[in-house]
């Protein structure tokens, strides 16, 4: 087995071709989301976003279960906006951001650290 990464896209011509004739940078990041990073684009980003948030929110108050948590809300609110977002490319296609199984992520981490935030709770 070949040491190196695995899964890529490979870039032709055609591809290339089809990436950059756009009218707007817009169309250009839905369409290098999906011709060059496969859709997973904005669900890393997503994740980088958490991950800022939580850095800030560590910044002021050092409570890592509950900033990952109020992050993750954010986060969790931004994902389905960009759910809702579609594009529709010049050859007809029509495409989310992100895809459901991708916009779930979020909300079910975010659950998790709730419940066990919860379930951990002291009274008193």
């Amino acid at each position: 087995m070949p040491i190196g990464i695995n899964n890529v896209t490979t870039i032709v011509m055609d591809n290339i071709t089809d990436l950059v004739n756009v009218s707007d940078p817009g169309q250009f990041m839905a369409k290098a989301n999906w011709i060059i990073y496969g859709g997973w684009l904005y669900f890393v980003l997503l994740w980088v976003f958490w991950v800022i948030l939580y850095m800030s929110a560590q910044a002021n108050d050092n409570q890592p279960l509950v900033n990952a948590m109020y992050g993750g809300v954010i986060v969790s609110i931004v994902s389905i906006i960009i759910r809702g977002v579609y594009m529709t490319f010049s050859d007809g296609i029509v495409r989310g951001l992100i895809t459901d199984s991708q916009l779930w992520v979020f909300p079910l981490v975010t659950l998790l650290i709730a419940a066990w935030l919860w379930g951990n709770r002291t009274d008193g």
